[in-house]
């Protein structure tokens, strides 16, 4: 079923609560097999499944990015209905008023797409805080390439005392290792060959680690070797620790590699968990 009502969701809510776990799955629409990954593995758990689709203006800083954003609203609810989604939620026009209160999430949110995306973590912050409120589902399926945003759904869920646990899915990519993106379908056919340089650069540092240990600085070889293929900006291109996204040091931790740049101005980012506990000792990261 298709909910447009705030107060028609709630009836519903309150109804299925007494009867199945919800399960939901945040989107922006322009829905791939990434987002599939997530409904199959919800619907696999036979729970109610909640899919909501909302290009949330909150989260992006420039309006030029928010009206490009790709709109298949019609083939998505085509693909949901496919894939037999309980509920499809399609927020009102009012769901963001301009005197909204705003959520706040610092330090996760001040590194990486936080350092030049102002605003871009208290939009997503807020709007998360409001669909956990209205549906207040048992889960929230979420993929791991946008690795920093779940990092701030669950500071939010643990700062307002929201039971809804979180589960992370691998990373769905294309044959050549490009992640799955919404944005993808904006480059060109020969920007979009050249975008699977990111995997193959975090897979390359990965396996420098791993074998030999590498020193901070060859990372600015892979920035730059980015930036001949055809890329007109590295963003960033780190490696922190994936508990909370701060610096290694001695002490062996789980880190992943962060990595985004722009190409025909459309921003990618990805990242890869390293396979071992990994650290910096005499200035090596291994």
């Amino acid at each position: 079923m298709i909910v447009k009502n705030i107060v028609s969701l709630r009836k519903i809510i309150e109804d299925i609560n007494f009867k199945k776990k919800i399960c939901f799955i945040p989107t922006l629409g322009n829905l791939h097999k990434g987002h599939l990954s997530l409904v199959e593995n919800a619907k696999k758990k036979r729970d109610f499944v909640v899919v909501s689709i909302f290009i949330n203006p909150l989260q992006f800083e420039k309006k030029r990015d928010f009206e490009s954003y790709p709109k298949t609203l019609k083939n998505d609810l085509d693909i949901l209905k496919k894939n037999k989604v309980d509920l499809i939620f399609l927020p009102p026009k009012n769901f963001v008023s301009s005197n909204l209160s705003i959520v706040k999430v610092n330090k996760i949110s001040e590194k990486l797409c936080g350092i030049d995306r102002t605003g871009h973590f208290e939009g997503v912050a807020t709007i998360i805080l409001k669909f956990l409120r209205l549906i207040k589902p048992n889960k929230i399926i979420l993929g791991e390439k946008d690795f920093q945003q779940i990092l701030i759904i669950k500071q939010v869920i643990k700062d307002f005392f929201l039971s809804t646990k979180v589960i992370v899915l691998p990373t769905i990519r294309d044959m050549d290792g490009l992640a799955l993106s919404s944005r993808n379908s904006l480059m060109s056919n020969n920007k979009r060959k050249l975008a699977s340089i990111l995997y193959e650069s975090l897979k390359k540092i990965c396996e420098e680690i791993i074998n030999t240990g590498i020193i901070p600085n060859r990372i600015d070889y892979y920035k730059i070797k980015i930036l001949k293929a055809g890329f007109e900006k590295v963003n960033y291109l780190e490696i922190l620790k994936d508990k909370d996204l701060s610096i290694l040091d001695e002490k062996p931790s789980n880190a992943r590699i962060f990595i985004s740049a722009d190409i025909s101005g459309i921003r990618l980012i990805d990242n890869l968990k390293i396979k071992r506990k990994i650290g910096i000792v005499k200035g090596i990261i291994s």
